[in-house]
């Protein structure tokens, strides 16, 4: 495997692991491969080695070359920041497809959470000539040719609103801790107190990261994905589970009906159990009891039977 980090902004950290399968005379020699450009979440204010490096492997187990992005966080989140960086990443895979022996026609995004809303705003946004206006003269050389998509932040809406984190008690709001406060936002929009207890409004917390503090209505409904499908919008995998109180179903559901109302291909498995942030849903990526979920763990083969039947034929060719 040929392993190497490049950097898209050194200064801002920005760069993406490659995780590519050595050319060999035994495994059907010159022979290009599809690939997966990975997303980890983490609120925009992190990205989480649970989604990365794991979900590169395992999908390398597969057959497939795979790309693991940290996108801008933090201060530097702000769309699209992370946007166009997902954008310059897949160009520049596109651009070394020979020597990497990558198919150009079969290079899909794979995000979760948070992260997942960046892979779907390159399916939606890919041909956006206001956001990605660079690229105008062939907006082809960055877009996705599928879109897998774990317990995604898609309509920035549908994020819990009252997330109980086991505050008890109304606490001084300079000692609670949590990781994800924006500089500048108001410590009564992030923290509710309501029957004895102290709540975060977790969409507004992820969202001050999306808009770089404050927003209006109008700026959250469009990067709710679901009001930009259109019939080019690429082909999409999506799985939650029911019990996911982070980030909601609806999410997922809201995004599902759009695809369906434009003829766009999808497919989408809720599962019964299974919270949020399951990464694989095994012991591979689980920190916690409750981040490995049986259920769950078949998104993966499911994942890539939907990629195998999307290009009609076997992942590696």
């Amino acid at each position: 495997m040929i392993t190497e980090k490049i950097y898209l902004n050194e200064e801002k950290n920005v760069f993406f692991n490659t995780y590519l399968i050595e050319n060999s005379k035994e495994l059907k020699p010159n022979s290009k491969r599809p690939s997966i450009v990975i997303c980890p979440g983490g609120g925009y204010s992190f990205t989480s080695d649970r989604e990365a490096e794991p979900i590169a492997l395992a999908f390398a187990s597969k057959g497939y070359h795979a790309f693991v992005l940290r996108y801008s966080v933090g201060l530097d989140a702000k769309m699209p920041n992370p946007l166009k960086e997902l954008a310059q990443t897949m160009l520049y895979i596109r651009q070394r497809s020979e020597e990497w022996f990558v198919d150009e026609n079969k290079i899909l995004v794979c995000g979760f959470s948070a992260g997942a809303h960046l892979a779907a705003s390159l399916g939606v946004f890919w041909n956006n000539k206001d956001l990605l206006e660079e690229y105008q003269q062939n907006f082809d050389v960055i877009k996705p040719n599928g879109m897998i998509l774990g317990y995604p932040v898609l309509d920035l809406d549908s994020s819990a609103k009252r997330l109980d984190i086991g505050i008890e008690g109304y606490p001084e709001y300079d000692t609670i801790q949590f990781g994800q406060l924006y500089p500048g936002i108001a410590y009564e929009d992030i923290f509710k107190r309501e029957n004895g207890k102290t709540y975060v409004d977790f969409a507004m917390a992820m969202n001050a990261y999306i808009f770089g503090g404050y927003y209006t209505k109008e700026q959250e409904e469009f990067y709710s994905l679901q009001n930009q499908v259109t019939s080019d919008t690429a082909p999409a995998f999506i799985w939650h589970a029911a019990q996911d109180g982070l980030i909601l179903p609806a999410n997922s559901l809201k995004f599902a009906t759009a695809l369906n109302e434009k003829q766009v291909p999808y497919e989408l498995h809720i599962f019964g159990t299974g919270g949020h942030g399951l990464g694989l849903s095994n012991d591979i990526t689980s920190n916690n009891p409750w981040e490995s979920v049986p259920q769950c763990e078949p998104w993966f083969e499911l994942a890539n039977t939907w990629i195998k039947t999307l290009f009609k034929e076997n992942a590696f060719m």
